[in-house]
């Protein structure tokens, strides 16, 4: 949509403006809907310019929301980004717990197999048979990697 421009525009603004009206320019502008309208606009902006102008408190400083929103995207981001570790994390800590149960008889018994096997006075630690079997270190690998992941999470969340 096109808009004429009206050539007593310029004479209407600097009217309203200035509260100085002349009878031919307020005659026109009671006849001139385009001038009518800008009669309206101007005069409240004009209006809401003084009141913001008489206001005593000054206007906020913007820096502080600047900052908080920048916080928020950056944690967004953040959630965004760690969500599949998160993830991954509550799967090893489940798993280790699976383990755990299931194996947790045995592997006190074979803890303590070898414990008594371990011969601490000779010089040189026999590890083969002090380790005992793999599934022995594979369990006990998958608990303390579990619970490591355990500690992650919480540490996460205090953050």
């Amino acid at each position: 949509m096109t808009h004429a421009e009206c050539p007593h525009e310029k004479a209407v603004l600097a009217a309203v403006r200035s509260g100085e009206w002349s009878p031919e320019l307020e005659e026109h502008r009671n006849g001139c809907l385009s001038c009518a309208e800008l009669t309206v606009v101007v005069a409240a902006l004009t209006n809401d310019a003084k009141a913001l102008m008489a206001m005593q408190e000054p206007v906020p400083d913007p820096s502080p929301v600047w900052l908080r929103a920048r916080l928020a995207s950056k944690e967004r981001d953040f959630q965004r980004a760690t969500r599949a570790i998160v993830w991954v994390q509550r799967a090893a800590v489940g798993l280790a717990l699976g383990i755990g149960v299931a194996f947790a008889p045995n592997v006190w018994h074979t803890l303590k197999t070898a414990a008594a096997s371990l011969d601490l006075g000779s010089p040189v630690l026999d590890v083969p048979r002090a380790a005992g079997s793999p599934l022995l270190i594979v369990v006990c690998s998958m608990m303390i990697l579990g619970l490591l992941a355990a500690w992650e999470l919480i540490a996460a969340r205090e953050v």
